[in-house]
């Protein structure tokens, strides 16, 4: 009779000899140092209301808890998805003001999709496939429309399966343009892969607007992708408190004393005074990746308001080099 040991002994040759084969030639797709398994395809394909009040898809296409703000439900845009972008005619409520607009634009993009043929993300329809594009075009405004075409424009959704608004928020013009309608938004976008799997990404940047014949319309938009091993790894620059601390004091030598840093949501405001004893601050919004982008400075006056002024520490470091 074999003992324990023995049957030990036969199993850790086993084992040893199975590990020795796939070892020699063995193509099996490797990730993350183990077997990579397909998900298994689901073959049956059928709509889901995803609007519905009793049954919430929304967990399923989160990461995180953050209200979406692009939820806005329009049937009358719903019956004109898929038609000529130059046929579309929006309803002028629905770009009524800056706000109205930007919701209203990202609430028809919400459950757009644009796959690649090298990519199989999700099974069967994603959403109303690509029939929104059309109709988010004529949110544009002609100037827009004139320096991008249908095609270029659905073109840039290539590999972009769903998108969430989670941040909106109006901000100063920028300096060489005082007049000029400017928002900060920051979206979650769900994206296609070769590995039949969707991947989260995160895009802020600005949008800014026009007033065309009494309707608000986007005449164009900046987006910057966030990085996730930047902040955590690198640098002062991604923190509200150092980077005034280093650039507003030690560039442009205009910290005295201590700096207080007040929180609201995804607002930061980063209070100091100067030597004569006048007041700052400088707006940063934390963005979800964790870093603080600067969006405006502001200063005191006499009469105890804050007025919007522009502070551009890198002309301090020019000026201490000439």
């Amino acid at each position: 009779m074999f003992k324990i040991r023995d049957i030990l002994l036969v199993m850790i040759i086993l084992v040893s000899t199975s590990i020795i084969v796939k070892g020699e030639g063995y193509s099996e797709k490797l990730i993350l140092g183990g077997t990579y398994l397909k998900e298994i395809k689901i073959e049956y394909d059928a709509n889901v209301d995803n609007n519905e009040e009793y049954y919430s898809l929304e967990r399923y296409f989160r990461p995180s808890n953050m209200p979406i703000l692009n939820d806005r439900i329009e049937s009358s845009l719903y019956s004109i998805y898929g038609d000529k972008a130059s046929d579309i005619k929006l309803h002028k409520k629905f770009l009524s003001t800056p706000e109205e607009t930007i919701i209203n634009y990202f609430s028809v993009l919400r459950e757009a999709a644009n796959p690649t043929n090298n990519t199989n993300t999700g099974c069967g329809t994603l959403g109303y496939a690509k029939g929104p594009y059309p109709v988010a075009y004529n949110f544009l405004s002609s100037s827009y429309k004139d320096k991008y075409s249908y095609e270029d424009y659905l073109k840039s959704f290539e590999n972009k399966l769903h998108i969430n608004l989670v941040k909106l928020s109006k901000v100063p013009p920028d300096e060489n343009n005082q007049n000029e309608i400017k928002y900060f938004v920051e979206l979650e976008v769900i994206e296609g892969s070769d590995k039949h799997m969707g991947l989260f990404a995160y895009y802020y940047g600005y949008i800014y607007l026009d007033n065309e014949k009494g309707q608000y319309k986007i005449k164009n938009m900046e987006y910057m992708g966030e990085n996730y091993l930047c902040a955590p790894y690198h640098g002062w620059s991604y923190n509200a408190r150092s980077l005034v601390e280093i650039e507003y004091g030690d560039w442009c030598s205009l910290v005295s004393g201590n700096i207080e840093v007040k929180n609201d949501g995804y607002e930061k405001r980063v209070y100091f005074k100067d030597k004569e004893k006048n007041e700052y601050y400088v707006l940063f919004y934390q963005l979800t990746n964790g870093v603080d982008i600067k969006i405006a400075d502001y200063k005191k006056n006499k009469n105890g308001v804050w007025e919007l002024i522009y502070i551009n520490p890198e002309k301090c470091i020019e000026n201490k080099n000439n």
